[in-house]
């Protein structure tokens, strides 16, 4: 059983193709006493060789890019907006379940402004329009009260 596993680690480990050939292709390798004996010209060129071999199966590794490992699968999902959408509806739902008119409960926002909340004195948002105001302050109140309503 090991013996198997095994040959089939081997199988899917092969080298490429190509590199298989030049290796093939390639004289076996000579001992070191051997080697330094040879000619200089002719270990240049075996260098330059193999300087090329090296670069196109560099080329080769670009091209393909990064693989993920195991069985992996890019998929696009069609309906991005589906999810965008079931966010809408959620968040509506729970709008309407919390803040509805059923509810005894308000939004912050209808009652705080962001600079009354800042105040140590906690006020109202909403300013009601008292008859004794003078006219450019009722205008400011009802103002105030439709950017925090609306």
């Amino acid at each position: 059983r090991r013996q198997e596993l095994f040959v089939e680690q081997k199988r899917r480990k092969l080298l490429p193709e190509a590199v298989l050939q030049e290796l093939a292709a390639a004289p076996p390798a000579r001992p070191e006493g051997q080697a330094a004996a040879a000619d200089p010209e002719q270990s240049q060129g075996q260098a330059q060789k193999q300087d090329q071999a090296q670069k196109q199966v560099k080329k080769a590794k670009q091209r393909k890019g990064v693989r993920p490992k195991g069985n992996y699968m890019a998929v696009c999902l069609k309906g991005e907006s589906f999810t965008g959408l079931h966010q809408q509806l959620a968040k509506d739902f729970l709008n309407a379940q919390l803040y509805g008119p059923d509810a005894k409960r308000a939004q912050a926002n209808e009652f705080f402004s962001l600079e009354n909340k800042k105040d140590p004195v906690k006020k109202a948002a909403v300013q009601f329009v008292d008859k004794s105001w003078g006219q450019e302050k009722k205008l400011r109140a009802i103002r105030f009260k439709k950017r925090w309503l609306s």
